[in-house]
């Protein structure tokens, strides 16, 4: 009886399967990030080269083709760039940034559209310049950019006043005033026009600093443009519709050329594209 007793229970007993132990390790399953496929000077070099041709492109157009109409380049330029930002916001990845950006309508008209105001003032003033001065002679006054931005962040707030960084930014200033005087092709009226389009992409950067000090407005430059290009465009374009437009006629474009003209905007967009991947690396 104790033996059927006890088959009984073992037969009543619901068999637990023993536990699977572990063949593989957890961390070893842990994707590591994708290195980089090329050398980062690889892209520094490109970046480079890609500014280059921008600044010698539309030289070339506006001032030896005689183009004469700076504010619609840019505006093709900043339609251009409209276009293909959402065509890689559908089509990539490269664009996927803006999903984390708490973007509303109130935010858009409050600090999207400032910046893009003072950015389409520095593009305006900075493709007139072209207009006047030489290429070298731009060049170097670009290199002025850095100070204003920092009298920028001291006017708006950003930082206090440093009088010791002021004396060594003054060595600066000074500098690019004596090379003024000794320019051949010193023209007045374009080195305004350039000093005011330093100015005004300073306070660009300066109020972009300060929408993306908050993590959630955290944007790469592709995503910034993608935002940035449309109310750039319309606020170009109006402003070309007053002031260029009336002036132009086909004959002008097709003196430079269509092919030219979508070359010179691929090369100007190829350049905020080169941005993000200098700023990944």
């Amino acid at each position: 009886m104790s033996s059927d007793n006890e088959k009984a229970r073992t037969s009543g007993e619901v068999s637990r399967p023993e536990p699977v132990l572990p063949t593989i390790n957890p961390e070893a399953t842990k994707s590591e990030p994708p290195k980089p496929a090329l050398h980062p000077a690889f892209y520094v070099g490109t970046w480079i080269a890609l500014s280059s041709s921008v600044i010698l492109f539309n030289k070339h157009i506006l001032d030896y083709a005689q183009f004469r109409y700076p504010i619609f380049l840019t505006t093709w330029h900043l339609a251009f760039a409209t276009l293909m930002t959402q065509i890689l916001a559908r089509t990539t990845t490269l664009l996927d940034g803006r999903k984390t950006v708490k973007m509303t309508g109130r935010v858009y008209l409050r600090a999207i559209v400032p910046i893009g105001l003072f950015f389409s003032l520095s593009l305006i003033c900075g493709n007139v310049t072209y207009l006047y001065l030489s290429v070298a002679f731009i060049q170097m006054l670009k290199a002025t950019t850095p100070v204003a931005v920092l009298f920028a962040t001291w006017g708006l707030g950003m930082a206090p006043v440093n009088l010791k960084v002021l004396m060594n930014v003054s060595a600066i200033v000074i500098g690019v005033i004596i090379a003024s005087f000794g320019e051949i092709k010193f023209v007045f009226i374009g080195f305004l026009f350039q000093i005011g389009g330093i100015i005004f992409e300073a306070i660009r950067l300066v109020m972009v600093q300060r929408l993306l000090s908050s993590a959630e407005f955290k944007m790469d430059p592709l995503v910034s443009l993608y935002y940035f290009a449309p109310v750039c465009a319309v606020m170009n374009g109006i402003t070309a519709l007053f002031l260029e437009v009336p002036k132009m006629t086909m004959g002008d474009i097709y003196n430079v050329g269509l092919i030219t003209l979508l070359a010179n905007a691929m090369v100007a967009f190829m350049l905020n594209v080169s941005v993000v991947f200098l700023v990944s690396d």
